[in-house]
């Protein structure tokens, strides 16, 4: 039996109903502890700031508070107050309607960046589905993280099935991916910060073959409020050789996230070097 498997029935039953101005301190605490009990993730926020924010050591420990942010919005999915989302400030909604009209499919590519989670709900209240691959999970929270993700509407799908993910597409459907871990090794080294990194590939090369538009899609918290943009679509050439069409897609998905991560750095949540 999975020992932690009492514990995170617990946490579904209960951080659904903490109130999102108890969120913050309960982040404050857990996320302190976890920056202080964590030396190799709090190395590799360490060394990701070196570079997006040089003159900002103080921010390692609001990453690890702001992923706890996550995970409490993650668990809030099942009872989220409309009113929430309603109040979320939009920017771009035009954008994705227009492209989803269009009938060969949208792939919204975001990061592990603010309140991620909140992007796929604000699409379900507004009577869209969003499919989103997701790694296996070997954990009983992971498990208990996409059963919440899963509650209100949004399609989770192996990452492993390509299938599955090219049949979304071509059925006009809505394909969520964060783009800003190679987790499987794949992708592209691109000018990241100035710097080569390797980048996630699958949403450039989903776009270039089925004809669907890619729209970068970012959300952030600042002043107390929630914060999210859709951006105008990638420009995607095809020259007929894939692997550079490929690189150069990749290359200017980089070049948006950028923008966002140098805003907000303590917002970026990614707890492995991105730089070698």
């Amino acid at each position: 039996m999975d020992t932690a498997r009492p514990l995170v029935s617990v946490a579904e039953t209960i951080l659904p109903r903490v109130p999102a101005r108890a969120q913050g301190a309960i982040a404050e605490s857990i996320g302190t502890l976890a920056y202080l009990g964590a030396p190799r993730a709090r190395a590799a926020v360490a060394a990701n700031l070196a570079v997006v924010a040089p003159d900002r050591s103080d921010l390692v420990r609001r990453v690890f508070v702001n992923q706890v942010l996550q995970y409490l919005e993650v668990f809030t999915i099942p009872r989220i107050d409309r009113a929430l989302l309603a109040s979320i400030e939009l920017e771009g909604w035009d954008r994705f309607t227009c492209a989803h009209g269009m009938g060969k499919g949208v792939i919204l590519a975001s990061a592990h960046f603010g309140p991620v989670a909140l992007v796929g709900q604000i699409l379900a209240a507004r009577g869209f589905t969003l499919t989103l691959p997701i790694e296996p999970a070997p954990t009983e929270l992971m498990r208990a993280v996409n059963r919440a993700r899963g509650a209100q509407g949004m399609r989770l799908v192996p990452i492993s099935s390509p299938l599955a993910l090219h049949r979304t597409l071509k059925g006009g459907g809505v394909l969520g991916v964060l783009a800003d871990r190679a987790v499987s090794g794949v992708g592209e080294r691109v000018a990241f910060f100035g710097r080569p990194a390797l980048l996630p590939s699958a949403h450039v090369a989903l776009a270039l073959r089925t004809g669907a538009t890619l729209l970068p899609a970012f959300a952030w918290r600042a002043g107390g409020r929630l914060f999210a943009t859709i951006e105008d679509p990638l420009v995607l050439e095809t020259t007929g050789d894939r692997n550079t069409d490929v690189r150069e897609g990749v290359g200017r998905f980089a070049r948006v996230l950028e923008r966002y991560v140098a805003r907000f750095p303590e917002q970026w949540t990614v707890f492995e070097r991105v730089w070698p």
